[in-house]
């Protein structure tokens, strides 16, 4: 089971993905999502889609972490613009 957190420090020592949520520059209506699993120092296991929505991602991000056994997926959203109520 993967927990979604609202800050790193929540992790303690464990890992975690980070997902980064932010508005489209060509479309500030559209609220993106970004992530990226990197193992060791270079090798890019899994990440997002450019230009894909933050709910679609926030799937994928929940998904891989679940299949590596990531416990936590951090949710860094200062501008609140995909709350948790439209996580699901």
């Amino acid at each position: 089971m993967v927990a979604v957190i609202e800050g790193k420090e929540e992790a303690g020592g464990a890992r975690y993905l980070e997902f980064k949520v932010y508005r489209s520059e060509t479309d500030p209506s559209r609220i993106l999502g970004s992530w990226r699993f990197v193992h060791g120092e270079s090798t890019l296991v899994d990440q997002s889609k450019l230009d894909s929505p933050a709910q679609t991602e926030f799937r994928h991000v929940l998904d891989c972490a679940d299949q590596h056994g990531i416990s936590f997926v951090w949710v860094n959203d200062p501008d609140e613009l995909f709350p948790p109520w439209e996580r699901r």
